[in-house]
């Protein structure tokens, strides 16, 4: 191999442009071309099927651990307990404040909670929650009702001195929302119904048209949840037994907005129920007679006839052992029979009866 001397490279390219082709082309011939890694085909062990793509597995992300609920779930005992402690407030006016109804009853106890309901919205399309926090409410309704829950049940039994007050020109009616069997029964005593209501009728109309047959303590008139319209119908509880009877004597002449009312002695649930279990209990009676001999139930002076103490007829002994002789004995026939004899008697000239023939 020759040694390097100086001024080989610069002689090498200061050579003519033919040797530099030579070369180039040299170099050329030899080389190729770089390939990425990328570019590089590698078959694979399993061809997918065509037409459908294999599907990425995704990760698997852990379950979030569920949230606890603003309002948990109660059981019954414990719902009849917080029922207990709760406050109806009826009759409210309609701008009545949160603040001012907490501070009417402040001081029976300590509040638990407090809520509005019976509110009529402007619009239904959009909804009770969108309206009340929009203050769309319906113009045209007048009241809405409250929920107070107490700490103590104690301080519901003084809280209900509060009936019949008056607030911004409203009777509110204050009543618990638990009643015992014996409260709803006396309840029923002092109260009537009223029908025939107008639509656009109030509580304070009916009290000014009934005040006169005796103090009254609360009127409930029943309305729709969501207009808060009435729905024709409603009940008065008097103080007094009293007040019922002097409703029932004026009941044809009590006008409300020139309409004439229908008023009604007042039925508890108590006795409603019980009328309803007669009614159910006679009309089980009446399908046992259909089935029954002639069509009526067994008295049970059938079942003495038939044990064999007394007659029906005479309140004599009667043996089952003797058999009825035949000059009592009922005659009886058949239906052809009975042709035959009067086909022959017609012959004869004669009236045919049952068991008997008379002559003309």
């Amino acid at each position: 191999m020759d040694e390097y001397k100086v001024g080989d490279i610069s002689s090498f390219l200061n050579s003519s442009s033919s040797e530099q082709k030579a070369t180039n082309d040299l170099f050329s011939a030899n080389t190729q071309p770089v390939v990425s890694v990328d570019e590089v085909y590698v078959k694979p062990l399993v061809e997918p099927v065509k037409g459908k793509r294999p599907k990425k597995s995704k990760p698997v992300e852990p379950e979030p651990e569920p949230e606890a609920s603003k309002f948990p779930t109660l059981s019954p005992e414990e719902k009849l307990e917080i029922d207990k402690r709760t406050l109806f407030i009826g009759n409210l006016p309609l701008g009545y404040k949160r603040k001012q109804l907490r501070k009417l009853f402040a001081d029976f106890g300590k509040i638990q909670s407090l809520r509005f309901r019976s509110v009529a919205i402007s619009d239904l399309k959009l909804g009770r929650k969108v309206c009340l926090k929009t203050n769309k409410v319906n113009e045209n309704a007048t009241c809405k009702n409250a929920y107070i829950v107490f700490d103590h049940e104690e301080c519901l039994e003084k809280a209900l001195s509060k009936n019949g007050d008056m607030v911004n020109d409203h009777h509110i009616r204050v009543d618990r929302v638990v009643k015992s069997k014996q409260q709803i029964k006396d309840d029923s005593k002092n109260s009537i119904f009223i029908g025939n209501i107008p639509f656009a009728a109030t509580e304070e109309d009916i009290r000014s048209a009934l005040e006169q047959c005796g103090e009254i303590e609360y009127v409930r008139l029943l309305r729709d949840a969501k207009t808060n319209i009435g729905k024709g119908f409603g009940y008065v509880k008097f103080v007094d037994s009293s007040g019922v009877m002097f409703a029932m004597k004026i009941k044809d002449t009590v006008e409300v907005n020139g309409r004439k009312l229908r008023i009604q002695r007042c039925k508890s649930k108590v006795t409603l129920e019980n009328t309803k279990k007669a009614k159910e209990l006679k009309a089980k009676q009446k399908d046992e007679a259909k089935n029954n001999f002639r069509g009526r139930k067994s008295k049970s002076s059938d079942k003495e006839i038939f044990s064999g103490k007394f007659t029906k007829s005479k309140n004599k002994k009667f043996d089952s052992d003797k058999r009825p002789s035949k000059k009592n004995k009922q005659k009886t026939m058949s239906k052809q029979k009975f042709d035959k004899k009067v086909n022959k008697a017609s012959k004869k000239g004669g009236v045919v009866k049952k068991g008997k023939k008379e002559k003309q």
